[in-house]
């Protein structure tokens, strides 16, 4: 495991800021001159580069075969690019210093050079490169089929463009690592801290924490004791909790409010927290009082998803999902109304489940707003026996992932 300067792991650290600093560090000095690190300085930037990478997708590669000179990162864009006949629009799951990863069902070969156009809805933007391919994977499942791609003489500012797309992906997704998926959950809750005490009422909660609403905000990092008090016969849960985010400026679906992080949880009281979280993920009907009139709890969490309809085909990830629909990220959504068919590809069986459902609402990208994500959202029709139960199988397990993540964190 990577260190820090005074011999902890880095995952051991209370957030992986430290680690940022120090990567950085080396990396601008790298992208200046790669020749510039001497061979110590080499050794501590791949492992602080493996240690990121194993934090992001949960794997890493060996140590003794790692030849890499590039970090990469998780993303959700597409990408379009031209063949000899025909314009291709495909996602882009992975994001590198040195290049990127095409998710397609018909790869280039190896050698093939391309111009490509990486599509920053968000943003309102293109980034106009040129790459080759290197490496492709054929195998019979779709979803895992595609073609590695190393950039081809970047210029100045397509580096620039590059470094801070990845720079700026690494920072959300590093630091909101464990953020966990959240659910809707109306709760009473009471805090106390140095100046005041609280009955409110919570907004959503995770196996991480809650997020409050209410306008006495607090500052970033101090630590308040909670009383949460859950549905049933449980106890009430007493626990400490830390700010992490204020919310100050009310949004679409997001009131004004504090974002809190549980700290130091027993088993038994982590244990029922992850208990409720499940039973809201499987509930059939909304928390009482629910800020949006839907008629499923929805659990936030980016899961991959391919989509298909008459107007638009595609690979992307959702915002959000429940057992009645899902939000899938796009920033070329079908039309409102249009009939659709959903496929999510459960991560340990590998069993695909395909739901049909109808447009029923449609986000068009905003460059004047950037905090809102492009998509559609979709409700499923009516499910079948067979189909409800493997969505709920699904739907579950993500739900209890997250607690078996912080488990073998702290286990580790």
């Amino acid at each position: 495991m990577s260190r820090d300067p005074n011999g902890r792991g880095w995952a051991s650290m209370e957030s992986y800021s430290s680690l940022l600093e120090a990567f950085d560090a080396l990396n601008v000095r790298k992208r200046r001159d790669p020749a510039a690190l001497d061979r110590g300085e080499r050794r501590r930037w791949k492992e602080m580069r493996r240690e990121i990478e194993l934090a992001l997708f949960n794997n890493a590669p060996d140590p003794a075969v790692d030849t890499r000179e590039y970090l990469r990162v998780p993303v959700c864009l597409s990408v379009r690019y031209w063949t000899s006949n025909e314009l291709k629009d495909r996602y882009i799951p992975v994001l590198g210093e040195g290049g990127l990863f095409v998710s397609t069902v018909d790869p280039l070969p190896v050698g093939a050079r391309l111009d490509m156009e990486i599509v920053l809805a968000r943003r309102g933007l293109l980034i106009p490169v040129q790459g080759e391919v290197v490496w492709t994977n054929d195998c019979e499942d779709p979803a895992r089929r595609g073609m590695g791609i190393r950039f081809v003489e970047l210029s100045y500012e397509q580096k620039r463009a590059i470094y801070e797309l990845v720079d700026d992906t690494l920072r959300e997704r590093l630091l909101e690592r464990r953020q966990h998926a959240r659910v809707d959950a109306k709760l009473q809750v009471e805090f106390l801290y140095a100046d005041g005490y609280f009955e409110l009422t919570t907004e959503d909660i995770s196996q991480g924490g809650l997020f409050i609403a209410t306008d006495h905000f607090l500052p970033v990092g101090e630590r308040i004791r909670i009383v949460l008090h859950l549905p049933g016969s449980a106890p009430a849960i007493k626990a400490v909790a830390e700010v992490r985010r204020v919310v100050e400026k009310a949004e679409p679906g997001q009131p004004i409010g504090l974002g809190v992080a549980f700290v130091d949880l027993d088993d038994g009281t982590r244990e029922l927290i992850r208990e409720y979280v499940v039973s809201r993920v499987l509930a059939q009907e909304p928390a009482p009082g629910a800020r949006e009139r839907r008629r499923h709890p929805r659990m936030e969490r980016r899961i991959k998803i391919r989509f298909q309809s008459d107007h638009a085909f595609g690979v992307s990830c959702s915002r959000d999902i429940s057992t009645g629909g899902v939000f899938i990220q796009t920033h070329e959504p079908p039309p409102l109304g249009s009939r659709i068919e959903v496929t999510l590809i459960h991560p340990i069986h590998l069993h695909p489940l395909s739901l049909s459902g109808d447009v029923v609402r449609v986000v068009e990208a905003d460059p004047a707003v950037p905090s809102q994500v492009p998509g559609v959202g979709v409700a499923f029709g009516e499910l079948e026996p067979g189909q409800q139960s493997a969505l709920q199988d699904f739907l579950q397990y993500y739900a209890r992932l997250d607690g078996a993540d912080a488990e073998a964190e702290e286990g580790g």
